[in-house]
């Protein structure tokens, strides 16, 4: 696919991508499973264009968080290890296993389905172990632990591949005691695993922040997530990094999303004339105005009116008015070479300017996580070099 077909589409960059892993990838230990995280559309970059890109750089396995994520995957030809983190119903339990996929494993109920089901089918699943070290989401706690692992001596064809836990708070700080403390918590429990008969399983608790920071917790497997996609955990966690590192964090990790649309109408407003639903903008000059056909269905959000900036001819041009559902409305007076069809930055670069994620983030007072992950999956996603 080529942009000039898309009025609204999303650049995914091949070369950011490639080289945000290959700096994961020196990392970590030569023999630790490396596992893109690429649930919600790959965090918004698009799963398939992101899943092929990983695999063409010999990524070992995949993260998703559904069952209908893990089954798209598999139906478009990948053959990696995924795991499904999230919840998936009893009756998705067989797919699970007939496609071989990997299912984390907390509740007892599951269990006993599981145990029932690879008798009849007479096929093996592997399970990785959620364990409820602090942040109290998903997860067995240390109650519940031994009995489970009772279950699991005699579920002879479900299999303990791993056992992991996710941080609470290791991005949003400079303070990694409460981290420090959940790892001792894992590694505690990781005994308790090995004692019941259980050795040799895998270990992970790395996200990117913890990889990007704390080596001894790569263990034998880590789960990238954000950081693939060229953006920082946190502030935070950028700083830490470059508390801990001589290099400039800034070139560390390269965006590899560009989310552009094009000028569809310009039109000449009077002065003391208002913009948009709400007549929230009234413009103070006879102005121009560049009509863009996205809006907050598309995932723009509703939250940036009057206050962000898209990029077009390389200059800043301001919202004004409302973000509208399918559209917004940018002023171009002071850009007078812009043109209909030209391209219209909403998170890149173009020129020497940059809107970010994070700056958007920090408009509407998200994290960049959801700015990305927000953009419509129906936009067209399409890799450049």
């Amino acid at each position: 696919m080529t942009e000039e077909k898309f009025l609204t589409w999303v650049a995914v960059s091949e070369s950011a991508y490639v080289r945000n892993l290959e700096f994961f990838r020196r990392l970590i230990p030569s023999k630790t499973e490396m596992s893109v995280v690429i649930k919600a559309n790959a965090y918004g970059h698009g799963m398939a264009a992101i899943a092929r890109l990983a695999a063409n750089k010999g990524v070992d396995s995949f993260c998703v968080h559904s069952l209908d994520e893990a089954v798209r995957l598999r139906s478009e030809g990948f053959r990696q290890d995924i795991l499904i983190m999230g919840p998936v119903p009893g009756s998705g339990l067989e797919q699970v296993i007939d496609q071989d996929f990997r299912l984390i494993l907390y509740n007892p109920e599951t269990l006993e389905e599981l145990d029932n089901l690879t008798e009849a089918m007479k096929r093996p699943v592997r399970v990785h172990l959620k364990l409820e070290t602090g942040t109290h989401r998903q997860g067995i706690d240390e109650a519940g632990l031994d009995k489970l692992l009772e279950k699991l001596k005699n579920a002879s064809r479900v299999r303990l591949e791993a056992a992991y836990t996710h941080f609470a708070n290791i991005e949003d700080t400079t303070d990694h005691s409460y981290a420090f403390e959940q790892k001792e918590r894992f590694i505690a429990s990781i005994d308790r695993i090995k004692q019941s008969g259980f050795s040799g399983i895998k270990r992970h608790v790395a996200c990117s922040a913890a990889a990007l920071l704390f080596p001894d917790t790569h263990f034998e497997m880590v789960r990238i997530g954000i950081g693939q996609y060229g953006l920082w955990p946190s502030r935070e966690t950028f700083v830490s990094y470059k508390i801990r590192h001589s290099q400039n964090g800034e070139s560390v990790l390269l965006p590899v999303l560009t989310w552009k649309t094009r000028i569809s109408q310009l039109k000449t407003v009077a002065a003391n004339r208002f913009v948009g639903y709400g007549c929230t903008f009234l413009t103070t000059r006879e102005s121009r105005l560049a009509v863009l056909p996205v809006g907050y269905s598309d995932g723009y959000d509703r939250r940036l009116s009057n206050q962000s900036h898209v990029l077009i001819r390389g200059q800043r041009a301001p919202v004004r008015g409302r973000v509208c559902m399918n559209f917004i409305m940018a002023d171009v007076t002071d850009i007078p070479d812009a043109g209909l069809g030209d391209e219209a930055v909403l998170i890149g670069r173009q020129g020497k300017e940059k809107v970010t994620a994070d700056h958007l983030a920090a408009l509407i007072g998200t994290i960049n996580y959801e700015v990305v992950t927000r953009i419509d999956p129906g936009i067209p996603r399409v890799v450049v070099p």
